[in-house]
Parts: structure tokens; sequence; C-alpha cells
């Protein structure tokens, strides 16, 4: 199938869907057998934790789209801020709302341009 055929587009919604569906479902069925404290739950936890530190460095790091409008002194602030309080607290609500007004606050006190 070629990417200008009417159904490509449909065709890669679903493969990515399905991709990442597949997984979930597979979770579900295996909530109620793995045990929560399991030396195999706490490594999945921390490849995700880890995935989505990765993806955060990456968005303060190499930014695109509005982000890459601010400058660094704004973005790694809130990160360590956001972070630090996550760390601390365990509190993911606070820690985001922290560190979403830190980067507010500083990419108006020091804008790129």
């Amino acid at each position: 199938m070629t990417p200008d055929h009417p159904l490509y587009l449909w065709m890669l919604i679903l493969l990515a869907f399905l991709a990442t569906d597949i997984w979930r479902w597979f979770g579900v069925l295996l909530a109620n057998r793995i045990s929560p404290e399991s030396l195999l739950m706490k490594w999945i936890n921390a490849v995700a934790y880890a995935m989505v530190c990765g993806v955060m460095v990456l968005v303060v790091v190499h930014p695109s789209g509005l982000v890459a409008a601010s400058g660094l002194i704004a973005r790694l602030p809130a990160l360590v801020l956001t972070m630090a309080i996550m760390i601390r607290t365990g509190h993911t609500l606070i820690a985001v709302l922290v560190g979403a007004l830190t980067f507010m606050g500083l990419d108006w006190l020091f804008p790129l341009s």
C-alpha cells in the first residue's frame, strides 16, 4: 500500500493503536496475577520512570514547538524543581503545578528574544 492510498493513514493509525494497546490488555490480564511488590513489577516501574525521565530531559535539552522559544534558563530550573518536589513529597500534581509556574515565571523574566 502506498502513502497516497486512501486507507494508508487509517492503516497506520490501526497499527499504532494495536502496537500500544496490546500491551495495555496484556497488563490488564496480568495485573491480578503479579504482586505489586514483586521484582518484576519494580523493574517495570523503574523502566517506566526512566522512559518518562528520558522524554523530559529531551524536551528540556532539545525542545520543539513553543518550548523551543524559551531559554534553557527557564526550562532547567523548572525541571529540577519539579523532580525535587516529586521525589521529596510524592505529590505529582503539586510538583507539576510548581514546575509549570516556575517555567512560566522564569520564561517571563528571562525571555529568549
